[in-house]
């Protein structure tokens, strides 16, 4: 009966030690345990090597409560046990009570000792200084730890296997709801008068920010202005004087080929020394290449670690998808950047133009125009309105061509036989209003 009572004090003993590395640690908030293993190690190796190996269960914070919750429960079900072993022995040598006595009073003991030794005791020997009483006990539990861990690992990685489908919807639902819930707070706030609508506009924006993709926010293909390698100085300065960029990417022979981007004050300094008819090969710099399914978020930080202000975005089949600038993420947050010295209809810009008419560009988002016109134009295949207004009606149209879809009516206004550049969106008259898509074509196609 000795070996038992030792067995059960040396299992209660590891009991509260658990625990009360269980208690330190979730007392801490996730900030104030990254602050903690952060430490410097000004204190000696000892302290060192806590603050690595607390380092190491931060970073692999599931596995250690799931090693810690494992030992605790083998400590619960072993004391369990041995307590009712030992009433029973006790019982069959002296008290001789009744099976049914001896039960109730047999799990009255094992419950008070196990919540003394699982919550009372573990609580108040690491409520008033849980991150000292953590970094005291891990030079003891490290070795528990590396011990014990790699039994309970397989068993662990089964249950991460069936608890990931699951995990997965969870943060899927709650995401979705602290979204609606950020939604309501905009509108609440822009009700009360607490925010000004420009304000909640912005927030918005940044909530979204981190799930916008880079295909999002580029500018297209068709749009990028750029310069091929064997073309001179002289001929980039005019180029860029006209399309008023002040980077352009440089290709050779067609636009995949991308050699590098120049710099407007690059060709300035060559300009300046009378250089114009070398070719703008030479001042060309390292292009910077990026996925069009890259966050947006992420490339923000890629591109300020890099310090590039443009990077070319490719497809899966490694082709340009377009380019994307550091000014192009930024109106994600703060909205449309203009130009001063602009005055052409710009992508992604609704002018008012009287009437109830509005110009737009043909490389203009249609979510943009849904949005702005409260509307569903059923375009999913298509980002752009040229895209829509070229697939209903089934050619490049020319300037004058218009298009009557969901009760609006569409008019090219600036065309060059290869692109739609401008075009001219307002409601549709209640009698035109129900024509269909192939009545349009029909009627473009007579024209």
């Amino acid at each position: 009966m000795e070996y038992e009572i030792g067995l059960t004090g040396i299992f209660l003993l590891v009991l509260v030690f658990l625990s009360t590395i269980e208690s330190a640690y979730t007392q801490l908030s996730d900030v104030a345990l990254r602050l903690l293993a952060q430490e410097s190690n000004g204190n000696g190796n000892s302290k060192s090597r806590r603050v690595r190996f607390l380092r190491e269960l931060v970073d692999n914070h599931q596995l250690f409560s799931f090693t810690v919750t494992a030992g605790i429960q083998l400590c619960v079900i072993s004391v369990t046990i041995l307590l009712t072993h030992l009433a029973w022995v006790i019982n069959n040598r002296s008290w001789q009570l009744n099976a049914e006595l001896l039960a109730l009073l047999t799990f009255v003991v094992t419950l008070l000792i196990i919540t003394l030794c699982r919550q009372l005791l573990p609580y108040l020997f690491s409520q008033n200084a849980p991150e000292s009483t953590l970094l005291a006990l891990l030079p003891i539990f490290e070795v528990f730890y590396r011990l014990g861990s790699p039994a309970v690992y397989p068993v662990y990685k089964l249950l991460q296997t069936f608890k990931k489908p699951v995990e997965e919807k969870e943060i899927k639902a709650e995401e979705e709801a602290q979204a609606d819930e950020i939604q309501a707070l905009i509108d609440f706030g822009e009700e009360e008068g607490i925010i000004e609508e420009e304000e909640g506009e912005m927030i918005q924006s940044i909530v979204e920010f981190a799930d916008t993709t880079v295909d999002e926010v580029m500018t297209p293909r068709t749009a990028i202005v750029a310069i091929e390698a064997s073309a001179t100085i002289k001929d980039a300065r005019d180029l860029i004087i006209d399309s008023k960029h002040s980077r352009i990417p440089v290709y050779r022979e067609q636009l995949d080929n991308i050699e590098g981007i120049i710099y407007v004050r690059d060709l300035l300094v060559l300009w300046r020394e009378g250089r114009d008819t070398e070719p703008v090969i030479n001042l060309a710099r390292t292009a910077y290449f990026v996925p069009e399914t890259k966050l947006v978020a992420d490339l923000l930080e890629e591109m300020q670690k890099a310090k590039v202000q443009i990077a070319m975005v490719i497809d899966e089949y490694g082709g340009i998808a377009g380019l994307v600038t550091i000014e192009d993420i930024l109106e994600e947050i703060v909205g449309e950047i203009e130009d001063e010295d602009v005055t052409e209809v710009q992508p992604d810009e609704i002018v008012e133009t009287g009437e109830g008419a509005y110009l737009v560009s043909g490389n203009t988002e249609i979510r943009k125009i849904e949005t702005f016109f409260d509307a569903e134009l059923e375009a999913d295949d298509f980002t752009t309105v040229a895209g829509l207004i070229i697939n209903q009606l089934g050619h490049l149209p020319a300037v004058g061509e218009r298009l009557k879809l969901k009760g609006f009516s569409f008019e090219v206004t600036q065309a060059d036989g290869r692109r739609v550049k401008q075009v001219r969106i307002s409601p549709a008259k209640p009698a035109d209003s129900s024509m269909n898509g192939s009545e349009n074509v029909k009627a473009a196609q007579e024209r």
